[in-house]
C-alpha cells in the first residue's frame, strides 16, 4: 500500500460529482480509505451517510473515532446519518435501482435545503451478496449514477471487498466508476465504460470500437514519446560534447618563481604552455614583447620602438 498521507491528501482533491470505488483486500486497507472519505466531507460542510453492511455500525463508529471524528457531535447535529441496507438500498425489502438513484438525488437536494454544501455518500456493497430482490440490477445501478451525480451536488464512494465478490463482478464495478480506489492509491480510471454504451444492447460492438480507438491512441502516443526520447538523448550527446571540450584551470597551481615552470598531477615540472594546453581549451600563438625584443635583438632596438 502507498503511504497514508499520499491517500488522504489525494481523497482531499476529490469533488463534487465524482463517483467511485474502493477495492479493498483488508479491513485495514477498507478503513484506510473510507475514514478519511468521511471526515473530510464533514470538515468540508457536507451532509454525509455511512451505510454499514460488512461491518456493524458500532464498528464503523469506532473506527470513526480512531480517525479524529466526534461521532456523538456530527450524528446529533445530523451532518452524520449511519444506516443499514434496510433503511437504503433494500428499503422496501427489494432493490430497484431508479428508486436508489431518486434516494440519492432527495437526499442531495435535502442536504442543500439544510444548509449543506454537498452530500457525501458512501455504501459497503456487501449486502448484494444476500441475493435480495433485485440485487441483479447492481451494475445497471453503478451505471445509472453516472447519469445521475453530474447535475447533483453529490459524491459518492462504492466499498467492494475483492475476496467476497466474483471476479466478473469485480470487473463491471471498475467498469462502472470513473475512479477506484485501491492499494492505497486514487486512480483515475481508463477502463471506465460510460453508462450511454454500458447500457446499450450493442454495448459489446461499441466497447471493441473504444478499445481499438484507445489500442490506436496509445500507439500514437508511444511513438510521440520514442520520438522525444530520442531527440533527448541528441541533445543531450551533443551536449556532452561540447562540455568535454570545456576544460577549465582552476585552483592552486604550484609554480617555479624562477622558471615558471608547473608541477603537474604527476609530480612532473613541466613547461607553461604545456600545461595550460593540456589542462584547457587555450591556444597559443607566439611573439616577442617589446622589453624582451630590446634584450634579445639591440642591434634592432631603435628600430622596434
Amino acid at each position: 500500500m502507498k503511504d497514508s498521507k499520499e491517500l488522504i491528501r489525494a481523497i482531499e482533491k476529490l469533488r463534487i460529482h465524482d463517483h467511485l470505488c474502493l477495492i479493498y483486500e483488508s479491513r485495514e486497507e477498507q478503513f484506510a480509505a473510507v475514514i478519511p472519505f468521511i471526515r473530510i466531507g464533514l470538515e468540508k460542510g457536507e451532509k454525509c451517510i455511512y451505510i454499514a453492511d460488512d461491518n456493524t455500525s458500532a464498528q464503523v463508529l469506532g473506527e470513526m473515532i480512531k480517525g479524529g471524528i466526534n461521532t456523538d457531535a456530527v450524528i446529533k447535529s445530523g451532518a452524520l446519518s449511519m444506516l443499514t441496507k434496510k433503511e437504503a438500498y433494500l428499503k422496501y425489502g427489494y432493490f430497484n435501482a431508479d428508486w436508489m438513484v431518486q434516494y440519492l438525488k432527495k437526499a442531495a437536494e435535502g442536504a442543500k435545503s439544510a444548509g449543506y454544501s454537498a452530500l457525501r455518500v458512501t455504501g459497503e456493497m456487501t449486502w448484494v451478496l444476500g441475493n435480495e430482490p433485485g440485487s441483479e440490477q447492481l451494475i445497471e445501478y453503478e451505471a445509472k449514477l453516472n447519469y445521475h451525480f453530474p447535475e447533483n451536488d453529490v459524491l459518492a464512494l462504492c466499498q467492494y471487498n475483492r475476496a467476497r465478490f466474483r471476479p466478473e463482478i469485480i470487473l463491471d464495478v471498475i467498469r462502472t466508476h470513473p475512479i477506484v480506489i485501491y492499494g492505497g492509491m486514487v486512480c483515475r480510471n481508463f477502463y471506465y465504460v460510460p453508462p450511454d454504451e454500458l447500457l446499450k444492447p450493442e454495448q459489446k460492438s461499441q466497447e471493441i470500437e473504444r478499445l481499438l480507438h484507445n489500442i490506436a491512441e496509445r500507439a500514437n502516443l508511444e511513438g510521440i514519446r520514442a520520438t522525444a526520447e530520442r531527440e533527448l538523448r541528441k541533445s543531450n550527446q551533443v551536449l556532452k560534447e561540447a562540455l568535454d571540450k570545456v576544460k577549465l584551470l582552476s585552483g592552486l597551481l604550484p609554480i617555479c618563481a624562477a622558471c615558471k615552470k608547473i608541477r603537474n598531477g604527476k609530480g612532473s615540472w613541466v613547461n607553461l604552455e604545456k600545461y595550460i594546453s593540456e589542462h584547457s581549451a587555450a591556444e597559443f600563438s607566439h611573439s616577442v614583447c617589446p622589453e624582451c625584443a630590446a634584450e634579445l635583438y639591440p642591434e634592432y632596438k631603435d628600430a622596434l620602438k
